[in-house]
């Protein structure tokens, strides 16, 4: 039989025509607090609690964000053909931001690596610029809600991440401050299996799926 229409033969698997329009939230947390589902049903690790041990921080207004990830590529290559396969490994996972609110400095110090705020009777937050710690990692917990009315959502859930890199603090005549340069950059969380050790993808949708 001729295919005229260029289709393959058989059982084919398209996209939903559903598309994503702005940023999802940003809220994270320390990374030595429980996950929400820690794990669920399916064995997968994610969302979030807020205590007061563990509060969860939710970041205000945002643009330009991103997710991307850093991989290393090292070809398999044979004399006789060249290239025939490669070898990946997934290094990290990053998102990329610039913030537009300062304020809480309680929330702000985390992504300035700053000291925690001393909060007095005065109406003062005073906060130290020193040395970086090393050793504070955070859950981030990003969702989108892309159908208001059937509550269908994305959303990715990151286990082990730190603020890094400089950041800059933009302060242009008639402009709006921003913080330029806020990277939360995650890395592999060795006590999860090999398939989820930087997170997880949830999605719900009542009608799609």
């Amino acid at each position: 039989m001729t295919l005229i229409t260029g289709t393959p033969l058989g059982t084919i698997t398209t996209q939903d025509d559903i598309f994503l329009e702005g940023a999802p939230n940003i809220y994270f947390q320390d990374a030595t607090a429980t996950p929400l589902n820690n794990p669920d049903a399916s064995g997968l690790y994610w969302g979030m609690s807020g205590t007061a041990t563990y509060p969860v921080y939710n970041l205000g207004c945002y643009t330009d964000v991103s997710l991307t990830e850093d991989v290393t590529v090292n070809a398999i290559r044979c004399d006789t053909s060249g290239d025939v396969a490669a070898i990946q490994k997934r290094n990290y996972l990053e998102v990329n931001f610039t913030l537009q609110h300062m304020f809480p400095l309680s929330v702000l110090r985390h992504t300035l690596n700053i000291s925690t705020p001393i909060v007095g009777l005065t109406d003062l937050e005073k906060a130290g610029i020193g040395k970086i710690n090393n050793n504070r990692f955070y859950m981030v917990y990003m969702p989108k809600v892309y159908d208001d009315d059937n509550g269908d959502y994305v959303l990715f859930h990151i286990h082990r991440a730190q603020f890094v890199d400089a950041w800059t603090i933009n302060m242009a005549s008639g402009e709006p401050w921003n913080i330029s340069g806020v990277k939360l950059r995650a890395y592999a969380d060795t006590t999860k299996a090999d398939s989820m050790t930087f997170g997880t993808i949830v999605r719900a949708d009542v009608s799609a799926i």
